[in-house]
């Protein structure tokens, strides 16, 4: 059983423990890059450290603890079995297993959505020289994805239903539950680019029918850049041709004196070599932590924050594109009004103040450890820059 840490007085100290970035800045971009927080340092240091000191001596050690990092990041997605998790460098590697490794025909198609992060897109992109189709589903000026608008895309030939979680620019929180069920019904892959909710949104890939999932950890996560897992449902490992193959990849990978390529039955045929321990490390002092807090829990505080965003945001008249239900948007709080985002962006930055503009929006992203001082502070940091415009 995991204790969970959802009173404010524990995650005040956690602020000042976890997060010394909180003492000389006020980071409201963890849609962009989080900072890592100091247990993550920590684990990675005493990686390294038995690197220098103890070297392969303790190599069993460090295998013990990277299955613990990978049961800890099933629990967090809800896969049945930690053999379904594999670690990969980042999302587009994850998307890349799924649109590089399933045997296409001619005539398939895919069903993507128009005006996603790029990772979700470029892996796609080739499939076309194969003769399958790309079926592009619309964004509302809110970013507001229909699932009849799906739908109506899906037919006998759809292979992928590939879709972000949560859109990076508008904050707008698919409908999973409703997408998993659309795609089992139909016989479709559901893909799930989960690097704008993870960490901040619960996941069940069960309950939700997600047969592929893809995230880096350096978002929500709080890890470092090129650290993420994929996620591939049990039994569907086997209808995914590998893009890179190694050592790790089949049954005997101990065994370096006979060739035998039976490849893996699971997710862990994906991870071909050796893997980033050190980033591996730090991923599991992350997700612990948000396991620790309950992922529920964090979205309750980021919710209020984004709360709170909105409000002020609409006191000062300004457009808020991201969703004002709290049940359809992440942790991501877009909006516009009479000012030049950019401008506003980098006179924030001139003043320790991180959020970051996309699609000409202010994008701000607050995580668990920001407060209700840390929204009024970058709206007073705004209306100062807007003053001496």
């Amino acid at each position: 059983m995991r204790m969970k840490y959802p009173d404010d007085e524990a995650v005040a100290l956690l602020r000042e423990e976890d997060f010394p970035i909180t003492r000389n800045y006020l980071y409201l971009d963890h849609a962009g890059v989080s900072p890592v927080p100091v247990r993550a340092v920590d684990a990675a240091n005493r990686f390294l450290t038995q690197a220098s000191r103890e070297g392969a001596f303790v190599y069993d050690l460090w295998s013990e603890n990277i299955e613990g990092v990978r049961r800890a990041c099933a629990e967090l997605i809800g896969a049945a079995s930690p053999t379904d998790v594999s670690f990969v460098k980042n999302t587009s590697h994850g998307i890349s297993i799924v649109a590089r490794g399933l045997d296409w025909k001619r005539g398939d198609n895919v069903v993507l959505v128009e005006g996603e992060f790029p990772a979700n897109a470029y892996p796609w992109l080739p499939l076309k020289e194969k003769g399958v189709e790309l079926r592009f589903v619309s964004q509302g000026e809110d970013g507001v994805i229909e699932t009849a608008g799906v739908a109506a895309l899906i037919d006998s030939r759809t292979r992928v239903l590939a879709i972000s979680s949560v859109q990076y620019w508008s904050g707008f929180r698919a409908d999973l539950e409703a997408l998993g069920a659309l795609c089992k019904g139909a016989g479709v892959y559901l893909l799930v680019d989960a690097i704008q909710s993870l960490g901040v949104v619960p996941m069940d890939v069960e309950r939700y029918n997600v047969d592929f999932l893809a995230a880096d950890g350096h978002k929500w996560l709080m890890a470092p850049e090129g650290t993420g897992i994929f996620y591939c449902r049990e039994g569907l490992a086997e209808r995914l041709d590998p893009p890179l193959l190694g050592w790790k990849s089949v049954v005997n990978e101990s065994d370096y004196d006979h060739i035998d390529f039976t490849l893996k039955p699971n997710a862990l045929k994906f991870e071909e070599g050796s893997l980033n321990m050190v980033g591996v490390y730090a991923l599991g002092a992350t997700v612990d932590l948000l396991l620790d807090l309950g992922v529920e829990n964090v979205r309750g505080r980021v919710v209020g924050l984004g709360d709170l965003l909105i409000s002020e945001a609409l006191k000062r008249g300004w457009r808020v594109i991201t969703p004002k239900e709290p049940e359809k948007r992440g942790g991501i709080v877009s909006f516009a009004g009479g000012f030049d985002p950019l401008y506003v962006k980098e006179k924030l930055r001139d003043n320790r103040v991180m959020v970051n503009v996309r699609r000409g929006a202010l994008r701000v992203s607050p995580h668990f450890y920001n407060t209700a001082d840390d929204i009024a502070g970058f709206f007073s940091a705004i209306d100062s820059a807007l003053d001496n415009s």
